[in-house]
């Protein structure tokens, strides 16, 4: 029996059921499938216990403050951002699209007047130019397939994590709000996209225009 055999009792059992069917003896392959089924359920046992070994592993980690804080900030953050990238380009490619075919537009009424042939030709290249552009915005519907599932995996995956937390018997809504580190206040946020991100940019406009009531201005 070779040393692969040895580590993989499946192996031996599956050999000797082809053994016995080839010998036709059918009470042995019976046994030796009932063998084989056994051996599988053990398995998915196994898979079962270690996954619930990592799952218990798991829950008791969410009692880290830090984790709690990076879930319920950090993916609606990421999910509402994407969101901001996907309105933005379609808005831009529709933008673009428009202009485009206002531009063909154009340029039909202006070959419509018989121009000379070197203005002719001019408007040909340009026109071949602005189809350029109508196919090259293709992308966005192809980008924007993409966003949108990466935006609904992650808000599955934050749902998800909401109902583990909530098992592991935490409030979600009474984790705090995750503080900013030295570095994220120093590169800023960039645009104010996401509600959280609007809220405190409201609330640090109040906190000029009091210091400028207080000043008198």
């Amino acid at each position: 029996m070779t040393q692969a055999s040895q580590n993989n009792p499946q192996l031996v059992l599956a050999k000797d059921l082809v053994k016995a069917l080839e010998s036709g003896d059918q009470a042995t392959a019976r046994v030796l499938t009932q063998q084989l089924s056994a051996q599988d359920d053990k398995s998915i046992y196994q898979e079962v216990s270690s996954l619930t070994r990592d799952l218990h592993q798991t829950l008791d980690e969410l009692d880290h403050l830090p984790l709690l804080m990076q879930t319920k900030h950090d993916i609606p953050d990421a999910a509402e951002r994407l969101q901001y990238v996907l309105d933005t380009v379609e808005e831009a490619s529709d933008k673009t699209l428009t202009s485009a075919e206002n531009s063909l537009a154009l340029i039909e009424q202006v070959m419509g007047q018989n121009p000379s042939s070197d203005i002719a030709a001019a408007l040909q290249r340009l026109q071949d130019e602005l189809n350029n552009i109508m196919l090259a915005q293709s992308f966005q519907d192809l980008t924007g397939q993409v966003l949108n599932r990466v935006i609904l995996i992650i808000s599955s995956l934050e749902q998800s994590l909401i109902a583990l937390i909530q098992d592991a018997g935490h409030d979600y809504n009474a984790i705090p709000d995750k503080p900013k580190s030295e570095q994220e206040l120093e590169k800023g946020i960039g645009p104010n996209v996401t509600r959280e991100s609007k809220k405190e940019s409201v609330a640090s406009q109040d906190d000029v225009d009091d210091l400028l009531s207080d000043l008198g201005i």
